[in-house]
């Protein structure tokens, strides 16, 4: 739990608190002069209110550790009563509260020490947010004053703002743009498959000789998609093979297409091109081209290591997983590039599989937009700016209000009615 996604411990509290409007406290939660701040990390004193809602989002994360464990969601009595990590739930709640006020102070002080600033677009999206949890009463049950929310708030942005300055795009600890490229490319794959059922609609197996049937089928769909002359005509055959397959579902009723893997939807573009006939009128026709990668999905690589190079954690693999994993150890191990094959999902389903080149794109307009390099940037960098911020973090020294801390212990907080799903 250590490695868990503190940062975005400030955003999960304040989703959870738009869901609870009706909390039943005999009472807000006031401050007195001893307990207005609730910890000092490294001369920074952290508010009362910015400490509670961290509490209220580890309560959070602590429920979901109980559930995993104990195979059901916890009432909270049973939290009272949990052990994490060997530890009491409270002492567990506030050693994460404390952890995550001090990535607060660390986000806060980094953030001076580039003379960060806010865009007044992002002020004013932090001014309109705040405005619609401004009456919310798990903040004013559990003395969580505006200015905390508008703290801790204001802390989430400035977390992205350091991201995007150490490791954006030809940053200090990023990469260039080009580089960001490969990494997307070595680790994504662009697929497209047609999932063949070897049962019935009633998920019984079926007979050999109706497998027998289907095998050759798949063997002359596969055929009929490599003997095209090019290789936007092999992924535009897959879609023709897709609809042929359906077809054949249909008139065998004894089979159920795989609602999940074979639902499409393709995407259209229309285009009006407006000529001026013989006679100087004007005629307008209409153009109807469909999306070439409609069907098409992306994979991402797994991995099983850490960024920091270290194992990830070993877990039961079920059947399910199984089959995910070694599907994609053939997306990225030898299945070429534009030739069709067979591939054996699992016992009941069987793919008509083909990759194509992921390069061809990574284009503005399609797979590489702004958002999308944003994304990627996350998904490569994260964990190393986790680890970067955490490392500030640890070096600095936290003096306990000890009087804050009895006093806003978890379970005297007015969270009874904090729900894991939200």
């Amino acid at each position: 739990m250590k490695k868990i996604n503190r940062f975005a411990a400030a955003a999960l509290s304040f989703a959870l608190a738009t869901t609870m409007a009706g909390c039943n406290a005999p009472g807000a939660i006031t401050f007195g002069n001893g307990t207005k701040n609730a910890l000092t990390v490294d001369g920074y004193d952290v508010p009362a209110g910015v400490f509670i809602n961290n509490e209220i989002s580890a309560y959070r994360s602590a429920m979901y550790t109980v559930a995993l464990t104990n195979g059901s969601v916890p009432t909270f009595d049973d939290m009272k009563d949990a052990k994490i990590d060997d530890m009491d739930a409270e002492d567990w709640i506030q050693d994460q509260a404390t952890d995550t006020c001090k990535l607060f102070v660390a986000i806060e002080k980094e953030f001076d020490k580039i003379n960060g600033e806010l865009t007044q677009e992002e002020k004013d999206e932090i001014k309109a947010y705040l405005k619609t949890v401004s009456d919310n009463e798990l903040f004013s049950n559990n003395g969580i004053s505006a200015e905390s929310m508008r703290l801790t708030v204001e802390n989430s942005y400035k977390q992205d703002y350091l991201f995007n300055h150490y490791f954006g795009i030809d940053s200090e600890m990023g990469c260039t743009e080009e580089e960001l490229k490969d990494y997307f490319e070595e680790n994504t794959a662009r697929v497209k498959y047609v999932s063949v059922k070897m049962t019935d609609a009633d998920g019984e197996a079926l007979s050999e000789d109706a497998k027998r049937e289907l095998n050759k089928k798949i063997d002359a769909w596969i055929k009929e998609i490599n003997s095209e002359s090019s290789n936007a005509d092999k992924m535009a055959k897959v879609d023709e093979i897709q609809t042929e397959y359906d077809e054949y579902v249909a008139a065998q009723t004894t089979l159920a297409a795989d609602a999940e893997l074979t639902t499409t939807t393709t995407t259209t573009t229309t285009a009006a091109t407006t000529t001026t006939g013989e006679n100087g009128e004007t005629e307008t026709t209409t153009t109807t081209t469909a999306d070439p990668y409609a069907n098409e999905v992306t994979v991402t690589k797994y991995t099983t290591t850490e960024s920091d190079g270290t194992e990830t954690e070993e877990t039961t693999e079920t059947e399910a997983d199984k089959a995910q994993r070694e599907f994609n150890e053939k997306v990225f191990g030898d299945l070429p590039l534009y030739e069709a094959v067979k591939y054996d999902y699992d016992d009941d389903t069987v793919y008509i599989l083909i990759k194509g080149d992921i390069a061809e794109r990574m284009t503005e307009d399609d797979l590489w937009t702004e958002d999308k390099i944003d994304e990627v940037l996350k998904q490569r960098y994260n964990q190393d700016f986790s680890d970067w911020l955490e490392g500030i973090a640890n070096s600095y020294s936290v003096e306990k209000n000890n009087s804050a801390y009895k006093r806003y212990a978890p379970f005297k907080l007015d969270i009874e009615d904090v729900s894991l799903y939200g």
